[in-house]
C-alpha cells in the first residue's frame, strides 16, 4: 500500500493542473451536499427549538383547509368554539387569535401587515411569554386594557423607515393605538413585522363580533395533550355538526414540517449528487487518459514482475486519493458556506437557522467522495491491468 500511495502521489503531482481540475468536480459536489444538508438541518433544529420554547402542554385549533397547518381562515371558528373547548376535561385555559391584514400608518409612512387581535383567560403577558415571545422594550398590557399596540421588531425598527418608540401613536384605519411594547426578534420577517392589539379593538377594527383565526389551548399538568386534543376535536365536531376544524398538537405540526423539510432536503441533495456524479465522470476521464499516457510505464512494470492486481490497485488508489482530497476540501468548503449563510441570515434578521455540521455529515462526505473516486477509477484501472507487456511497450 505504501508503494501504491507513493505511485499515486507522484502521478497526481506530475499532472497538477489536470488533477486539480478533476478534483474540483468532487469538491463542488461534496461542498454542495454538506452545505445543503447542514442548512436544512439547521432550519429543522431552529423550528424544533421554537416549539420547545412554546412548551409541550399546548395544542392549536384551526380551520381545516387543504393547505394544512397555518393556512388560517377567519370566520371558520368563533368565540363559541373557544367556550366549548374550555368545557373539555384537562383544558387549563385558551388563548384566542383573530387576525387580518391592515395598513399601519406612522408619520406619513405606511405598511400593510398582519394585525393580531389577542385574548387570553390568563394574563396577556404570561400568555405571550408562554409562547416564547419576549419584549425588547416596554411592557405587556394590563388586564382589560385597550387602545394599545405591540410591534414586531422589524416593524418598529426597519420596515417603516422611521424608528418607532414606546409611547408613539400608530394609526390603523383612523383608529389610534399607543405603542406600549416592542418584541425581541423572532427570526423571520413575517413574525417580526406583525402587530398585536386587544381583541376588543380588533373586533371594532375588523368589524367582526365573533370570528377567530386560531385558538391556542393550554392543557393542565398531568393530562395527556394528545388525548385532550382528541376529546376537544370530537366535542367541537358534535357541537358544530361538521368536521371542518382540526386540533394540532406540537408533535403533529413538527411531523408535518419534518415531511416538508425532508422532501426539500432530498431534492437539494439530489441536485448536489448530480454535481458529484459529474465529478466522478471527471475522475474516470482523467484516469482513462492517464492509462493511455502511461502504457509504456505499465508495460515496463509488468515486464519486471508487476501483477495485474498491482497495476489495478495503483490506479484505483490514485483515483481514490483524488476523491479523498476532493472530499476533505469539499467538507471544509461546505462547512464554511453553511456557517457563512447562517451568519448572513442572522445579520439580516432571519434567525430560524441553528447551524452546526454533524460529524456524520463530515464522515459521510469524505467517505462518499473516496468511494466515488475509487469506483470511477475501477474501469480504467481494470483496463490497465489487462494490458500485456508486449502490447503496452508497442506504444
Amino acid at each position: 500500500m505504501k508503494h501504491y500511495l507513493n505511485f499515486a502521489v507522484k502521478s497526481i503531482m506530475h499532472r497538477k493542473v489536470r488533477s486539480w481540475l478533476t478534483i474540483i468536480g468532487i469538491v463542488i459536489g461534496i461542498a454542495a451536499i454538506v452545505s445543503l444538508i447542514s442548512l436544512s438541518q439547521g432550519l429543522e433544529n431552529a423550528i424544533q427549538e421554537q416549539f420547545e420554547n412554546m412548551g409541550s402542554n399546548k395544542f392549536f385549533v384551526i380551520p381545516k383547509t387543504s393547505a394544512g397547518f397555518m393556512a388560517l381562515e377567519a370566520g371558520k371558528i368563533t368565540e363559541e368554539d373557544a367556550d366549548t373547548i374550555n368545557g373539555v376535561a384537562g383544558v387549563d385555559y385558551t388563548n384566542s387569535f383573530f387576525y387580518q391584514g391592515k395598513t399601519i400608518e406612522y408619520r406619513n409612512k405606511d405598511k400593510y401587515t398582519n394585525i393580531f387581535g389577542f385574548e387570553s383567560e390568563n394574563s396577556l403577558g404570561e400568555a405571550f411569554e408562554g409562547d416564547g415571545f419576549s419584549l425588547e422594550i416596554g411592557r405587556w398590557p394590563k388586564d382589560n386594557e385597550k387602545g394599545f399596540i405591540i410591534l414586531g421588531n422589524s416593524l418598529a425598527h426597519k420596515t417603516l423607515e422611521k424608528e418607532i418608540y414606546v409611547g408613539n401613536k400608530i394609526e390603523i384605519d383612523s383608529m389610534s393605538f399607543e405603542v406600549i411594547g416592542i418584541m425581541n426578534k423572532v427570526g423571520n420577517e413575517q413574525d417580526d413585522n406583525q402587530a398585536y392589539i386587544a381583541m376588543e379593538d380588533a373586533r371594532v377594527l375588523f368589524s367582526d363580533s365573533s370570528s377567530l383565526s386560531m385558538i391556542e389551548v393550554v392543557v393542565m399538568e398531568g393530562f395527556d395533550v394528545n388525548e385532550v386534543a382528541k376529546n376537544a376535536q370530537s366535542r367541537l365536531e358534535r357541537v358544530r355538526d361538521a368536521e371542518d376544524i382540526e386540533a394540532y398538537t406540537p408533535d403533529q405540526i413538527l411531523q408535518q414540517l419534518g415531511i416538508i423539510l425532508n422532501v426539500v432536503q432530498i431534492v437539494l441533495v439530489g441536485i448536489a449528487a448530480i454535481s458529484l456524479f459529474v465529478g466522478g465522470l471527471g475522475i474516470m476521464n482523467s484516469m482513462f487518459t492517464n492509462v493511455l499516457e502511461r502504457k509504456k510505464e505499465i508495460g515496463i512494470m509488468k515486464a519486471i514482475g508487476a501483477s495485474p492486481k498491482d497495476i489495478k490497485y495503483m490506479f484505483i488508489v490514485e483515483a481514490g486519493l483524488m476523491g479523498l482530497v476532493g472530499g476533505i476540501i469539499g467538507v471544509i468548503l461546505g462547512s464554511i458556506i453553511s456557517f457563512s449563510i447562517g451568519k448572513v441570515a442572522e445579520q439580516s434578521g432571519f434567525m430560524l437557522l441553528s447551524i452546526h455540521v454533524d460529524y456524520w455529515v463530515i464522515f459521510l462526505g469524505v467517505a462518499f467522495a473516496f468511494i466515488v473516486g475509487m469506483i470511477s477509477g475501477y474501469v480504467p484501472a481494470n483496463r490497465a491491468s489487462k494490458l500485456t507487456p508486449v502490447e503496452a511497450l508497442k506504444e
